[in-house]
């Protein structure tokens, strides 16, 4: 039988646009109904023989869940959802995804028959027993009160189980309503705003929160330690038996050890491999609710090989990268290593090289071809790296001078390519990244010789050396390689294709005629939406980008799902300007209190890089004495500096390119405020 997603209406309400058709082949999958939109005859009860002879499992998760994940987290929300998909393949059953705006939406949906599983991280309480059946237990986690003081204000979401905890542990509390849809950063802004002084969160949210907020300490640990697991109707016992020894096969009960020195047979009978990595643009990051990397897709294919899901683990800084290796945090380091001598001594075995790099010259304009092309220009490095080391050995035969730094390389390509510094040195595949972001790169002679990087792993690893070595052997060069390493580091100088296009009378782009409508039920100017999309796309509805975004608004596959719309179709101007102009306006609601017109600035920068990413702009910018409720000059100001280490270690979700989001919102401000002057003369003349 065909495997896939059923085609449903979806009608997104909160973004006061009208219900789109989202009828799709049954190979198209993500799918999701709200549970506002469902049809009496999608109403079932039944257990597992009438789910087999229906042929497809319903199966709901909260709406967004998962989309900014915390990168120092992994990715539980997806694991759970790939997980969940496999379940239904293993038995040959398409998916229809149902979505819920909270927790207690997902108990409803199970309950009325809406759905028949909930796949997300669901506490197991007494109060929940009653509602609904529950899975094995997929993890285990306490819970951490964390704040300022256990004397103040609480704020806990409703129907969440730390509403039943506060009850239990602090029956006198006072108590603060908050957002049902609260994450752990919205509750970090709000105990440091001093809105509440103190919340209740699983242990591994709060690590991060605790690690990363200004004023939020561990106030205390509660002793419990909780299940999670998924939910299901009491009346479905067999679909229960059915799902229990799915889990119990693939492993995933009780968790496992935060800390395991394991070598190959436990990592596949855990079923996931942990990466170690670092949180940098050739690595891990966010972006627009996506995980990328090129070391993260590539060890990706590698645990897609082999049947496994993938966990990623961000660690501070190198040194740490080894001390959690060692402490068996994690199966493998995956961040643009170098072997050496003394990283072997240290314990570590490396595998092959899988990418090999060069150090290269990077100015802004004219290239530095050739060594003579040195002659009086000024080089910036920082004087802790290798290029500080290369140029102090460099035999060039004329004149040149250097400038030691301290600043990371992403900070020093961003000034060469502001004009603030003359060149620089970098590794290839770093200065390709940037020339991407940055058309005003240039990239000039590379050294000699080459340098390896390669993944790491503990010495007595020496199955899964071999497996890895055997992989980069197997996939070193090969097109699906080729491909990743084009899509990462190959500079398509992305800016160049787009297109010219003299504004003469009121119409300001083809498309004028879709975005009109579309702007004016989400309450946006459609000014502004043209200057969008001639930032995103310059007008052009088959673009894609190197990270996957597709048509006139860029809007990612995974985003179209989210907001009921046909990732397939994203091509049609019509429906790629609706699922941009509904991310939009999604983006808008996460700034509920920021004054009218800073939200869309706010909007577009969360557009650009992702919600997560720009709260973390606003946290920083207050530390740093800037207004967070202001983007020019002050959020924007704070964004950039998210990019350097020592202040993306801080941030919740890590780094993030600042000079690209800073841009990105500038550009379209001025091509705005272009527009409104364009439409005042023609009023004027007309007058």
């Amino acid at each position: 039988m065909s495997l896939g997603v059923r085609c449903t209406a979806v009608a997104m309400a909160t973004v006061g646009l009208l219900a789109l058709s989202a009828c799709e082949p049954a190979a198209v999958d993500d799918t999701a109904a709200t549970e506002n939109e469902t049809p009496a005859e999608a109403i079932s009860l039944g257990d597992w023989p009438i789910i087999k002879e229906r042929g497809t499992i319903r199966l709901a998760r909260r709406s967004w869940d998962g989309f900014d994940t915390l990168p120092s987290q992994g990715l539980s929300a997806e694991q759970y959802r790939h997980l969940a998909e496999r379940f239904a393949k293993r038995h040959g059953l398409a998916v229809e995804w149902i979505l819920a705006a909270d927790m207690d939406g997902l108990f409803r949906a199970v309950e009325e028959g809406r759905a028949d599983i909930a796949v997300s991280n669901i506490t197991v309480t007494e109060a929940r027993r009653e509602r609904a059946a529950f899975s094995l237990t997929l993890t285990r986690s306490r819970e951490w009160v964390v704040g300022t003081t256990e004397d103040g204000v609480f704020g806990v979401a409703a129907h969440t189980a730390y509403e039943e905890t506060l009850g239990r542990h602090f029956p006198h509390a006072r108590r603060a309503p908050v957002p049902a849809a609260a994450d752990p950063l919205d509750f970090q802004t709000m105990i440091e705003d001093g809105v509440i002084d103190a919340t209740i969160m699983d242990e591994a949210a709060a690590r991060v929160v605790v690690r990363t907020g200004e004023r939020v300490a561990k106030l205390r640990e509660l002793p419990e330690m909780l299940d999670h697991a998924w939910a299901l109707r009491h009346g479905n016992p067999a679909l229960k038996e059915v799902l229990d020894a799915y889990l119990l096969q693939r492993h995933l009960v009780h968790g496992q050890a935060a800390e395991e020195r394991r070598d190959w047979p436990a990592i596949v009978a855990s079923g996931r491999l942990r990466m170690l990595t670092l949180n940098a643009p050739t690595t891990y990051y966010l972006w627009r609710g996506e995980l990328l990397g090129f070391e993260y897709e590539l060890i990706g294919a590698f645990a897609a090989a082999h049947d496994l899901q993938l966990e990623a683990l961000v660690a501070p800084s190198h040194g740490e990268l080894f001390d959690w290796l060692a402490a068996g945090r994690g199966d493998v380091i995956a961040a643009g290593l170098t072997p050496t001598p003394e990283r072997g001594e240290q314990g570590l075995r490396f595998t092959r090289p899988y990418l090999r790099v060069r150090e290269t010259f990077v100015t802004a304009g004219e290239p530095i071809a050739a060594l003579a092309d040195l002659a009086g220009r000024r080089l910036a490095v920082n004087s802790t790296t290798s290029y500080a080391r290369t140029l102090a050995a460099l035999d060039a035969g004329v004149a040149f001078d250097v400038d030691f730094v301290e600043q990371q390389t992403e900070t020093i390509l961003d000034a060469v390519a502001a004009g603030e510094l003359d060149a620089t040195l970098a590794d290839s595949h770093y200065a390709e990244l940037a020339a991407t972001f940055s058309p005003e790169l240039s990239l000039g002679l590379a050294l000699e010789p080459e340098r390896g990087l390669a993944w790491a792993v503990r010495k007595e690893n020496a199955e899964l050396h071999r497996r890895l070595d055997g992989f980069v052997g197997e996939g070193y060069r090969s097109y699906e390689f080729n491909v990743l390493r084009n899509k990462y580091f190959v500079n398509q100088r992305r800016m160049a294709q787009q297109r010219e296009h003299r504004i003469t009378g009121e119409a300001l782009s083809p498309y004028d005629h879709i975005v009109r409508p579309l702007a004016a039920a989400a309450d946006i100017d459609w000014r502004l939406v043209v200057a969008q999309m001639y930032q995103e796309s310059g007008f052009d509805p088959y673009r894609v980008s190197f990270a996957g975004a597709v048509g006139l608004l860029q809007v990612m596959p995974r985003t179209a799902r989210e907001v009921g719309v046909d990732p397939a179709k994203l091509k049609d101007p019509e429906i790629g300007i609706l699922a941009g102009i509904r991310y939009l306006a999604w983006t808008r609601q996460r700034f509920p209190n920021l004054p009218v017109g800073e939200q869309l600035w706010f909007a577009l920068a969360a557009y650009n890089a992702g919600p997560g990413h720009v709260r973390d702009g606003r946290r920083l910018a207050r530390r740093l004495g800037l207004d967070g409720s202001l983007w020019f000059d002050n959020v924007e100001q704070a964004m950039l500096k998210l990019a350097e280490p020592e202040y993306a270690r801080l941030a919740t979700y890590g780094y993030v390119r600042g000079t690209e989001v800073a841009g990105y919102v500038r550009d379209i401000r001025d091509r705005y405020r272009a527009y409104l002057d364009h439409f005042r003369m023609l009023d004027a003349g007309s007058s």
